[in-house]
């Protein structure tokens, strides 16, 4: 690193340094904020530089405990519960940026399996065609949500009972399909894994053993 470079971290850090201060007026804060969203670099000085001011202040917790209890020093105590607030606010931006990151990856990385479903193919007024569009219906939302441990609430004990109800019996392939994608979506991959080596168990030699394997190798360097 040269001499400019060592300038350009410097601007950096007094940066990153005046915004955990709260000396940022409200217009430079919301700047700086949205830059860090923008710009990787800084936002991994910025989460270098918070995650060592935790680590300082874990070291530190049981003495300034022990100035809080006693109430010797009310000046101390102001900026230590400054610092944990201005602490658990930059963390609280890195873990949102980190969630919406996440989220992004997974999404991409079943969106090449979903499966169109068309509702015309339900037989009008078969006793279980209602039953049956609204699992369609589910497996579309997965799709297209964003949150879907609702869905992910209405496919599991429909997935546990396969075996004893016979209504979804056809369309069990497609039950557990969807929501290994549904436990992807929400980042529960270890679940996702389990149906899918489940799926290429009892399909052997067929197509959706073969879109199983290639998922889970995916999911596996998630």
């Amino acid at each position: 690193m040269d001499k400019n470079d060592d300038i350009l971290m410097d601007g950096i850090d007094e940066r990153i340094e005046a915004f955990l201060r709260g000396e940022m007026s409200a217009d430079e804060e919301t700047a700086f904020k949205q830059e860090i969203r923008q710009n990787p670099e800084l936002r991994n000085r910025a989460m270098a530089m918070t995650s060592l001011i935790k680590g300082l202040h874990d070291q530190n917790s049981s003495k300034e405990a022990n100035i809080i209890k006693e109430n010797t020093a009310k000046s101390k105590v102001r900026p230590l519960l400054w610092w944990a607030c201005s602490v658990a606010a930059v963390f609280a931006i890195f873990f949102g940026i980190y969630k919406d990151q996440r989220y992004r990856m997974l999404d991409a990385a079943v969106s090449p399996y979903y499966t169109e479903y068309d509702m015309s193919d339900i037989s009008r007024g078969d006793v279980d065609s209602a039953t049956i569009a609204h699992l369609y219906d589910l497996f579309i939302q997965i799709k297209g949500n964003r949150n879907v441990s609702n869905i992910i609430k209405e496919l599991e004990p429909i997935y546990k009972s396969l075996d004893e109800n016979f209504t979804y019996n056809a369309y069990a392939n497609d039950i557990a399909w969807n929501l290994a994608l549904a436990y992807v979506k929400d980042d529960q991959i270890d679940k996702a894994i389990t149906i899918l080596q489940k799926l290429k168990a009892d399909n052997p030699d067929t197509p959706i053993y073969n879109k199983a394997d290639e998922l889970i190798k995916k999911l596996q360097d998630l």
